[in-house]
């Protein structure tokens, strides 16, 4: 008698690998490979965790489906297709379209506020002096406002 004995419950899950690499190459998140297969998400993580070829699968699938991207990507960037052209560029080669300006204030920045209209601010006038650095709170500092 060599006959195995009914443990009771459902019976084991079955699961596809050849579906898993598809579904993972698709990009499919784990719930949803799980949803796909039949199986509850936990029931799909304790089957990944006693069987490697579930792990392996997955991580098959996700490396051909980013394959298979990259290959639809620079067919159209060989195609001419300018969009993909510029992100293959930025991605692969660094490229970016960023402009860096370095700037060096050799001269003292001068302000000279006028302001002769004796009615308007009863004749002040004044001048202040700031270094060519900084966010300008120090000329809005020396100089008084009329509102």
């Amino acid at each position: 008698m060599d006959e195995t004995k009914n443990k009771g419950g459902r019976p084991r899950a079955e699961i596809n690998l050849e579906q898993v690499k598809k579904l993972a190459g698709l990009n499919c998140t784990e719930p949803e490979i799980a949803s796909v297969l039949g199986v509850s998400y936990p029931t799909w993580k304790r089957h990944k965790q006693q069987n490697t070829e579930i792990f392996e699968a997955v991580d098959q699938g996700k490396l051909n489906g980013n394959v298979s991207l990259r290959k639809k990507q620079w067919d159209k960037a060989m195609g001419g297709n300018i969009t993909m052209l510029i992100w293959l560029g930025k991605n692969r080669l660094g490229q970016s379209d960023k402009q860096y300006i370095e700037q060096h204030q050799v001269e003292q920045l001068v302000i000279v506020t006028d302001r002769t209209n004796k009615r308007a601010n009863g004749g002040v006038h004044e001048s202040s002096e700031v270094s060519g650095t900084g966010s300008g709170e120090e000329i809005r500092k020396d100089v008084p406002r009329t509102h």
